[in-house]
């Protein structure tokens, strides 16, 4: 099963974690996340980080987190930190 998401408009701390309980949330109903990127620009490092770890986590569990229309922004926005999309445990879609 897959349960599709949007990125909130705002993505601050406050959102980040917000996010991240409905990640889990979907995990534990043992659901993949499917989150619609097109629209994103840069994400915030935190945004970065929580995208990668929700994987991570999410792969452990024999889940996925698939990035639907990754743009060229997001996309830098990983590459910017050092993080290889293809060796992660992101889904790119």
């Amino acid at each position: 099963m897959r349960i599709s998401v949007a990125l909130p408009s705002t993505l601050g701390r406050v959102e980040a974690v917000a996010f991240r309980g409905q990640l889990l949330v979907a995990f534990d109903q043992k659901e993949s996340v499917v989150i619609d990127c097109a629209q994103a620009g840069n994400l915030p490092a935190l945004w970065v980080q929580l995208l990668c770890s929700a994987a991570a986590s999410a792969q452990a569990r024999t889940l996925s987190v698939i990035l639907k229309g990754i743009s060229e922004q997001c996309r830098a926005s990983f590459t910017g930190l050092g993080i290889d999309l293809a060796a992660s445990a992101l889904v790119l879609e």
